[in-house]
């Protein structure tokens, strides 16, 4: 990716992480404290959609933009567990030499920093999510999790993706949320308000974790790119405070 304001450094690059590809974009100074930006699920969704609030983060932390595997110029392996998701991101940490990083994850990305944070504690010293959808009341009706309608011809991400995450965040009660407790370090839920996911379901989810907060801006589904500025004063705010 082109440098998007003087100084900045970028890359667009491959890791080989043995089983999958994962193409990552990195900006802002290298001794700078790391962000890892994760993105939501569909062809909309990679490490592009992060671009409204990159140049607004970019000048004082080290950002860590990957596609998932599935989506964008990452790798199709054809299985998509959100652990999966999560070693991903571990793996490519470690690869980059990061030791600590928090985590910012929208939606899907979210629930995969959730269980990032359990499973690498180590890596994780901050968790920001963004109108990920919670588990689901006992009395939801079932989701649809058909195979994927496949049109032919080129597609943005792989289609078997999004039944493969819906059996796990559709569940009522996953291990991930069974296990909210173990995750310490501070936890920021941010809400998108009448327009995006149940606000009630994210507040209840962000007091399981012990050191957790919400904020809700009135901003729909995708806080970040509908209202970037009101998203990173949001996050600029908690990571001082």
């Amino acid at each position: 990716m082109d440098t998007l304001e003087p100084g900045w450094q970028a890359a667009s690059v491959h890791a080989d992480l043995g089983g999958v590809t994962l193409s990552y974009e990195l900006h802002g100074p290298e001794d700078a404290p790391v962000l890892v930006l994760l993105h939501g699920m569909g062809a909309a969704s990679d490490g592009s959609s992060w671009r409204p609030v990159i140049p607004l983060l970019a000048a004082d932390h080290r950002l860590v933009v990957p596609d998932l595997r599935g989506h964008g110029a990452s790798g199709r392996p054809g299985t998509y567990r959100l652990a999966e998701m999560a070693d991903d991101v571990a793996r490519l940490l470690d690869l980059l030499g990061v030791g600590r990083a928090v985590v910012v994850g929208h939606s899907m990305g979210g629930i995969v920093a959730i269980v990032l944070a359990q499973a690498r504690p180590d890596l994780v010293g901050g968790l920001v999510v963004e109108d990920s959808p919670p588990p689901p009341p006992a009395s939801a009706p079932p989701v649809d999790v058909s195979p994927p309608y496949r049109p032919g011809g080129p597609e943005d991400y792989d289609q078997d993706v999004r039944p493969a995450v819906l059996r796990e965040t559709s569940q009522h009660d996953p291990a991930w949320a069974r296990r909210l407790g173990e995750i310490t370090v501070p936890a920021l839920v941010i809400g998108g308000g009448p327009g995006g996911v149940d606000q009630e379901a994210l507040s209840a989810l962000a007091a399981r974790f012990p050191a957790g907060t919400m904020t809700t801006i009135d901003a729909g589904h995708t806080v970040h790119g509908a209202r970037p500025a009101d998203f990173v004063a949001v996050l600029r705010d908690w990571l001082t405070g």
